[in-house]
């Protein structure tokens, strides 16, 4: 399924300036992007949103599958990584029919996205290295979101990617910092100043930018 397109800025989100300036440079510098991208981090603190405002600046045409369909759908967990395959087929097949010239508007002919990537087993996380080894030699890009969680010893980075992904992974840590959260805060407190100080800095804490704005529209 293909998430549709927030209009967006940097400007739009909430995070600490080191993780802007990492993210600018991205944006910055698409080309220099390695084959896979991996956002991970706490639950609502922006990952997904970002990854949909990033390819839609570097990619010509963007999909988004998420992890968990295949159990609503019933179908296998390898779904996701055969829609893939079979959308690489389709540009490839246009590229040579057409030549690529339409799609060069951006650094990346498509850009795609797979959310919810910690629910993935062992087993079929692997099986994308083939795809992300040869697809993202032709001018296509993956970003993988996943969801960590440092109060379970199961849940960090580490133990929810299998050790052959972490290996072909750029990833980035979307969490706020303790050394952070003065600044967080600062950014939160301009942008919602009715919400209560305490609150904020709590949700700041858990990184979690979602129930802030649930929150902030609340109050009104």
């Amino acid at each position: 399924m293909n998430k549709l397109k927030a209009l967006m800025n940097m400007n739009d989100f909430i995070f600490s300036n080191k993780l802007k300036c990492e993210l600018q440079f991205l944006l910055d510098n698409p080309t220099k992007l390695p084959g896979s991208l991996c956002l991970y981090g706490n639950p609502g603190n922006g990952k997904t949103s970002f990854a949909n405002y990033l390819a839609h600046e570097i990619g010509a045409e963007v999909q988004y599958f998420d992890a968990n369909s295949f159990k609503i759908d019933r179908t296998s967990s390898n779904s996701v990584l055969q829609s893939i395959n079979d959308s690489f087929r389709t540009i490839s097949l246009n590229q040579f029919i057409k030549g690529n010239e339409h799609l060069r508007m951006k650094p990346y002919d498509r850009v795609f996205i797979i959310d919810e990537f910690h629910n993935s087993t062992e087993q079929t996380q692997d099986s994308y290295k083939v795809a992300v080894e040869e697809i993202s030699k032709k001018d296509c890009i993956f970003i993988f979101i996943l969801n960590t969680d440092l109060n379970d010893k199961h849940g960090s980075y580490e133990k929810r990617v299998t050790p052959a992904m972490r290996s072909r992974f750029y990833s980035i840590d979307f969490d706020v910092k303790e050394i952070q959260v003065d600044e967080v805060c600062k950014q939160v407190q301009i942008k919602y100043p009715k919400v209560p100080d305490e609150l904020v800095r709590n949700l700041v804490r858990e990184s979690d930018f979602r129930q802030l704005t649930m929150r902030a529209k609340m109050i009104g």
